[in-house]
């Protein structure tokens, strides 16, 4: 009878187990530790620029492998290719993290109902969010509307 109990006991467990791995997957990067999640009534981190003009704040902050991950989520349709304009607001929030914590993200995950997606934070990303901030400042300096002259960062 005690045999019974303990093994009924040990396949509760592996049950219990199991239900974990398979909900971790379909959280994805959110499974993982967070540092900071972005609410309405409760705001994550914000992220201050030290070199360039520039502030945001992720939806959430992981810690992914000692490194400090940005995630951004999504809503309406999944596309089958992450959007340019949601990469580039992830890459900036990998410069920030680059300037807030001296740390280099090796990328951020883009979520959308039905798929994650994880971006590579590149030196060619970090460059085009440079630029970007650069033609934006210029044209605020100048008293201009910025329009992107990129057709890749206008596209949704």
């Amino acid at each position: 009878m005690i045999l019974i109990v303990i093994l009924l006991v040990l396949i509760g467990g592996l049950l219990l187990w199991l239900y974990v791995q398979v909900q971790g997957r379909k959280l994805g990067s959110l499974f993982k530790p967070s540092i900071s999640v972005d609410r309405e009534e409760n705001p994550g981190i914000t992220l201050v620029g030290k070199s360039v003009p520039l502030v945001g704040r992720p939806d959430y902050l992981i810690r992914e492998k000692g490194a400090i991950i940005p995630v951004e989520v999504k809503t309406g349709k999944t596309p089958r290719t992450p959007h340019t304009n949601h990469t580039m607001q992830l890459m900036a929030y990998c410069l920030l993290i680059e300037e807030v914590y001296g740390q280099l993200p090796p990328g951020g995950y883009l979520r959308y109902p039905e798929k994650e997606f994880k971006i590579a934070y590149t030196e060619e990303a970090r460059k085009s969010v440079l630029d970007l901030i650069s033609e934006i400042t210029e044209c605020k300096r100048k008293n201009q509307e910025f329009t992107c002259k990129h057709p890749y960062h206008n596209t949704t």
